[in-house]
């Protein structure tokens, strides 16, 4: 799949030159005029990298920045800036932006920034965006998406913290009351997600669910049955918080990135079916 990159320019020659250089690269590239007409494209759209101006009118390309974030917190951003707003670039970058880039643009350091741009939001973001390829479904996951960039042994621990429970097909599993603020992985069979009356998700070996409960605890508001015979792991707050306590901070940030990563992809991918369901019932 194409890594998408949204380009955001009033100079329409800057942003077709850069859409032309980036595209013969492989890339995908949306183009925005200024910062109004980004954001109603990030409405219909997920980009893996942003290249933005950092002078435009209406929305200045630091508050763009700054809204951007907003929608999508772990964005990639690239700021584009001519000599004499340097200054304002490196506050950018100090204030989350990946990197800039000066004008005139030198399509070599284009490719260059762009590259370890799109290098760093697939590190964000690990296997998680795979859910959104053609072939997702055919794909084998291999371990839990939430503990992407654990090494091996802190994998093996982390699952140690786990209690495993069976549940026959047709059995409601439960992940309110006590167990609002845990964290389960399937480890077999298959689990139906249901939101009232809908069913948004469909989880298999290695999915999670509950990590918006374990940030904000006690905000499950979905239901959860077993499709076929289940075994998952039944994984405590208080139990993963002394986890961490003993493995470091550094650990945890990486965790959380993972929690905000799976459910924000998740509730996008419900989104999804909804509509799509609601398109085909014409309800």
């Amino acid at each position: 799949m194409k890594k998408h990159i949204l380009i955001v320019d009033d100079e329409a020659t800057i942003r077709e030159l850069c859409k032309e250089l980036l595209e013969e690269e492989g890339y995908e590239v949306t183009l925005a005029v200024d910062g109004k007409d980004a954001l109603e494209k990030m409405t219909f759209d997920v980009f893996d990298l942003f290249l933005i101006d950092m002078a435009m009118p209406r929305i200045g390309g630091f508050e763009l920045m700054n809204l951007i974030k907003q929608k999508q917190p772990l964005a990639v951003i690239v700021i584009l800036t001519g000599f004499s707003s340097i200054d304002g670039a490196v506050k950018a970058v100090h204030a989350g932006a990946f990197q800039y880039l000066s004008k005139p643009i030198n399509s070599e350091e284009l490719f260059e920034v762009v590259k370890a741009g799109v290098e760093h939001s697939e590190d964000l973001y690990g296997p998680l965006q795979k859910a959104f390829e053609p072939s997702a479904e055919s794909v084998q996951k291999g371990e839990p998406i939430i503990l992407h960039g654990f090494s091996p042994e802190e994998k093996v621990d982390f699952m140690a913290l786990g209690k495993s429970i069976k549940y026959e097909q047709g059995k409601d599993i439960p992940i309110g009351s006590d167990k609002s603020d845990s964290i389960l992985i399937i480890e077999s069979g298959e689990v139906s997600v249901w939101l009232n009356n809908t069913t948004i998700d469909y989880l298999q070996k290695w999915d999670s669910i509950g990590e918006e409960s374990f940030i904000l605890a006690g905000s499950s508001f979905v239901t959860l049955r077993a499709e076929t015979d289940v075994k998952i792991k039944l994984f405590a707050r208080k139990k993963i918080l002394d986890f961490f306590a003993y493995k470091g901070e550094k650990l945890l940030k990486r965790f959380m990135i993972n929690l905000v990563n799976s459910t924000y992809f998740k509730w996008r991918k419900a989104v999804q079916r909804i509509v799509m369901l609601k398109l085909v019932s014409k309800d």
